[in-house]
């Protein structure tokens, strides 16, 4: 059998050729987006959005490997939404896609920061720590990524009939101990999770009225003609 046959085979096996131009758009846009806003850290002005009960949240870094692992979970979801069919793909990333770019948004126009507790200890929970604290400054915070892209997953995990009913649980349960993760850790406060949850609603909402699924349409149609 051709090698080179059956590697892209392989490939479109798992993600269809229809999703692959929506997923790399998404990740760009994320990636660009959130790391070039960074990079304007130095000329924005920060708001803290720390409630009282913010102050009372211990700092669990044992909570690190939950924070962590969600990108699993975003690939995971990404993919499971990519494989359940082209108009259900084109629907909930173009959902997602809004959220980001209101996300962005806010982090531009209301940037936002947090106070982190220093990282005591020389094991692995603690060089983890440290590893997630040095490559993620505590800055595009409202609303959070992270609550977004797990609430993105939960959502669709839902509504996907190819996945069923213990994935949707998983899916739940692992969401929820992401969004605790994000206040345990001290990378959010409890305001981001809802303003992440919010964002992508919204989302949502937008592409239900306004069909932003044409978009993807003439992309694909682009990409063949």
């Amino acid at each position: 059998m051709n090698e080179k046959t059956t590697q892209p085979a392989l490939l479109f096996r798992l993600i269809p050729g229809y999703a692959i131009l929506p997923l790399v758009l998404a990740v760009t846009v994320n990636g660009a987006g959130y790391f070039g806003i960074q990079k304007l850290s130095a000329y924005l002005h920060y708001h803290d959005f720390s409630l009282p009960l913010d102050g009372k949240i211990p700092f669990l870094p044992w909570f690190m490997y939950i924070y962590v692992l969600a990108y699993v979970q975003w690939i995971i979801g990404f993919i499971t939404c990519a494989r359940e069919s082209r108009e259900f793909c084109y629907r909930y990333l173009s959902a997602e896609l809004i959220a980001k770019v209101i996300a962005l948004s806010c982090f531009l126009l209301l940037p936002t920061t947090i106070h982190r507790p220093p990282i005591v200890g020389d094991g692995m929970t603690a060089m983890l720590s440290r590893v997630v604290y040095g490559a993620d400054a505590p800055v595009n915070l409202f609303p959070s990524i992270h609550c977004l892209e797990s609430w993105f997953c939960m959502r669709l995990a839902f509504q996907q009939k190819k996945t069923g009913r213990v994935y949707s649980c998983i899916t739940s349960v692992y969401s929820i101990l992401v969004f605790a993760s994000v206040v345990f850790v001290k990378q959010h406060v409890l305001v981001d999770i809802i303003g992440g949850i919010l964002v992508f609603e919204i989302g949502i909402l937008l592409t239900r009225k306004h069909d932003f699924r044409r978009f993807y349409r003439k992309l694909e149609l682009g990409k063949n003609g």
